[in-house]
């Protein structure tokens, strides 16, 4: 893939992703203060660091664009690849115990060699994504959609087409 020649983009954590990370962890906070008022110090602790770590990885995801190839950071990792090493790029919804049965849409870039970098499409604002999915068409890589409901529903929602006038 050649190099582009706009400007570098980041994205980082949708206000979803704000808000449901929020959501989780006020109420380890709550009861970590009544935790603390009990006397129960260990437990206290213990949901203050969850909490914490919550936090902390929301505000860690981002998501680079730059002209010479792409970079994903998360809380414990970050990986980078150049234009030029991305062999291809997957859309899939997999369902399984880790997502309580529910389809979580996930975006593949798969490298030349090393392990293939997986986005969650979620955490993620849907500009984001789209940015990304059109940066790898412009150099050939387009992406492959699974052929299950969940992925070509997630797929419609981030390529639909733009509303008629």
């Amino acid at each position: 893939m050649a190099a582009h020649s706009t400007p570098s983009r980041r994205y980082r954590a949708g206000a979803a992703t704000w808000l449901a990370t929020g959501g989780l962890a006020a109420p380890l906070l709550v009861f970590a203060g009544v935790a603390g008022v009990r006397g129960s110090l260990g437990l206290a602790l213990v949901a203050v660091v969850i909490a914490g770590l919550l936090l902390a990885g929301t505000a860690r995801v981002e998501l680079v664009l730059t002209p010479a190839g792409v970079r994903y950071r998360t809380l414990f990792t970050t990986s980078a690849l150049a234009w030029s090493q991305i062999a291809g790029a997957w859309l899939a919804a997999p369902r399984g115990l880790w997502s309580y049965g529910r389809a979580l849409p996930m975006l593949g870039v798969v490298p030349q060699q090393g392990r293939t970098l997986v986005l969650s499409l979620r955490a993620l604002p849907r500009e984001a994504i789209v940015d990304l999915a059109h940066c790898l068409a412009a150099g050939g890589t387009p992406v492959q959609v699974a052929n299950t409901g969940p992925a070509r529903r997630a797929a419609a929602r981030l390529w639909a087409p733009p509303p008629r006038r």
